[in-house]
């Protein structure tokens, strides 16, 4: 279970590479990509074999924490620029997240730097946390991640009433509800700390705590990851099956295209090359060259069987449908 959340975000990330350049709409993929690297340190197997590179001692658990904090201050950014639009709370709200971002990363640098952690371990609560400057790493991590989660919630079910669109309110509302459920697997792993240090004949509230938290931990990933895609998933749904008719509607028109005309001058364009045409990009753009080559060697008398009418109707049809869609 533990490498689905980290896929799933480097999916993400991927998807969001468009927006590196967009001032506002970065964020979310500075946010992804942190978090994805958090999550794939996470794998028990990757934590082994990462931390002798980084010279040992748990310094991986430290870039972890670092990039879940680094993550989760992107995500909050984020969301600030999406639900404030007064520009004086907005410049409010993202200081105070830079604010609180610096002084939890200097104690978790702090924390870790005073701790004795040589073996490496990926369960550092359970192994070191008995010690003070663990202790200060731990929850001073946890306390930001936890602040940040309830703050970006709190923002998107404040605002949910004011946004508009089915599928935005569903996305945000999948966002929110995966934050809440973040949060309540870092209290998971704070819990299962303070009881093992202070009840450790509690066996079934430790088995309890270990069975529940991978299911929050990929739960909230799922949720954040989905409530990000919603918002997008119906346009880019039309695209794709308007992408996937034209280059079909092409294939099918090519042996009445090569009829068209058995002069290349009545072409547009070279006779030969537009064959590649179905798999190139633009393909609703090439479709409408295509119709057009055929419509105007039919105004020169080329006669159409029925099936082929059929297939340029529809065609037009499609382009029409586009046109239509870029008018509203």
């Amino acid at each position: 279970m533990d490498y689905v959340p980290a896929a799933m975000l480097w999916l993400l990330t991927i998807i969001r590479l468009p927006t590196i350049l967009h001032k506002e709409r970065a964020s979310v993929l500075r946010a992804t990509f942190f978090a994805a690297i958090a999550c794939t340190l996470f794998i028990p197997e990757v934590y082994a074999s990462t931390d002798p590179l980084l010279g040992g001692r748990n310094h991986v658990g430290l870039v972890l924490i670092i990039a879940i904090m680094a993550g989760f201050w992107q995500f909050h950014t984020a969301t600030v620029l999406a639900t404030f639009t007064d520009e004086v709370r907005r410049r409010h709200q993202l200081k105070r997240g830079r604010l609180a971002a610096i002084v939890a990363g200097a104690c978790v640098v702090y924390g870790f730097s005073v701790s004795h952690v040589e073996v490496t371990n990926q369960n550092l609560p359970l192994v070191y946390g008995n010690q003070p400057g663990m202790q200060i790493f731990l929850w001073m991590g946890s306390a930001f991640i936890i602040w940040v989660c309830a703050d970006v919630a709190l923002n998107c079910f404040r605002f949910l009433p004011e946004l508009r669109g089915h599928s935005f309110k569903s996305g945000v509302s999948c966002f929110a509800v995966g934050c809440l459920l973040m949060a309540m697997a870092l209290a998971n792993r704070l819990a299962l700390g303070i009881i093992e240090e202070s009840s450790p004949s509690a066996a079934y509230l430790v088995v309890g705590l270990n069975w529940s938290f991978p299911i929050f931990e990929t739960l909230a990933v799922l949720l954040v990851s989905f409530g990000l895609l919603i918002p997008r998933y119906g346009i880019s749904a039309k695209l794709l099956r308007r992408s996937i008719r034209s280059r079909w509607l092409m294939v099918l028109l090519t042996p009445t295209w090569r009829r068209s005309s058995t002069e290349r001058k009545y072409l547009l364009r070279n006779r030969w090359t537009p064959l590649l045409d179905p798999v190139a990009g633009h393909p609703v753009d090439h479709l409408h060259r295509r119709v057009i080559e055929i419509r105007d060697c039919q105004l020169r008398g080329l006669k159409l069987l029925p099936r082929d009418r059929i297939l340029v109707n529809q065609a037009e049809l499609l382009l029409q449908g586009k046109r239509a869609s870029l008018r509203r």
